[in-house]
């Protein structure tokens, strides 16, 4: 049976500059004609979503630690930094929007370890909720960081989770409940992945994570500085294109500015 609803939680804003998501010229890049190109600053919405579904509710991403600004790195949170945030955007009260608490969770789904992606799992820990990640994710962000090249890694999200119910996946597409995809992408990160639900209404939607961080890139077919293996992004951006063609596949790209106005926030849901 598929998924009845999907709601999608608010975890603020962060900022930065459009070359790490956009390439080249459009990024703002120089060029022998233009020295001084414009460079754009934008920001972007952290997310998640809830996925209710009767076998299970799923958390998929954990947003940013809300005092990020002052436990993490200075030069990441200099060049992400949190432009908005209350109360009402951490997980416990994202959650308490639907009646749920973060003891309700079944299973939490993290795209990667980024900060904006798992900076409020630590909530998840006492209650030995299983934190589903790509093997690949955890050990490359864990070895970066020990070799202090961790980029938009940061310890201070991954000690309090030393000992949490970690479920490192190894395989490329793995069905968590009817419906509900966890699929391997790589692109973003070393074990980057998307997750995939079928509603019972007969859509389907791809919560992209950071894959995709906005629309243009989709259009373009191009991505700025966040990418790590260009191969990868290339081929999965042809499927991502082909499913949606064939399947009428909608996307939810996570950290598109304008996703507020395409899809509501919980309490109210997406089907």
């Amino acid at each position: 049976m598929p998924a009845s609803k999907i709601y999608l939680l608010d975890y603020g804003w962060l900022g930065g500059d459009i070359g790490w998501f956009l390439p080249g010229q459009l990024g703002g890049a120089m060029t022998n004609s233009e020295r001084n190109p414009r460079r754009d600053w934008v920001e972007i919405p952290i997310t998640g979503a809830l996925i209710d579904h009767p076998d299970a509710r799923i958390l998929f991403d954990t947003g940013i630690a809300p005092d990020a600004m002052k436990t993490h790195e200075r030069g990441l949170m200099e060049a992400f930094p949190i432009t908005k945030m209350d109360d009402q955007n951490h997980i416990e009260n994202q959650l308490k929007l639907i009646g749920l608490k973060p003891e309700d969770i079944d299973f939490v789904v993290i795209s990667h370890l980024h900060l904006d992606h798992i900076g409020q799992a630590a909530v998840f820990k006492d209650s030995h909720v299983p934190i589903i990640v790509q093997k690949k994710e955890l050990e490359s962000a864990l070895s970066l960081i020990w070799q202090g090249k961790s980029g938009a890694y940061d310890y201070s999200d991954l000690l309090p989770l030393k000992g949490a119910a970690w479920m490192p996946l190894d395989d490329p597409v793995f069905e968590i409940v009817d419906g509900v995809y966890a699929e391997f992408t790589g692109g973003h990160t070393a074990g980057h992945q998307v997750l995939t639900v079928k509603t019972e209404k007969g859509s389907m939607y791809t919560l992209t994570g950071d894959f995709l961080h906005l629309p243009k890139e989709y259009d373009v077919e191009a991505k700025g500085w966040l990418l790590s293996n260009a191969t990868e992004w290339n081929s999965y951006i042809k499927k991502m294109k082909i499913r949606e063609k064939a399947r009428k596949q909608k996307l939810i790209i996570s950290h598109d500015p304008g996703i507020w106005d395409k899809y509501p926030h919980a309490p109210k849901f997406v089907e």
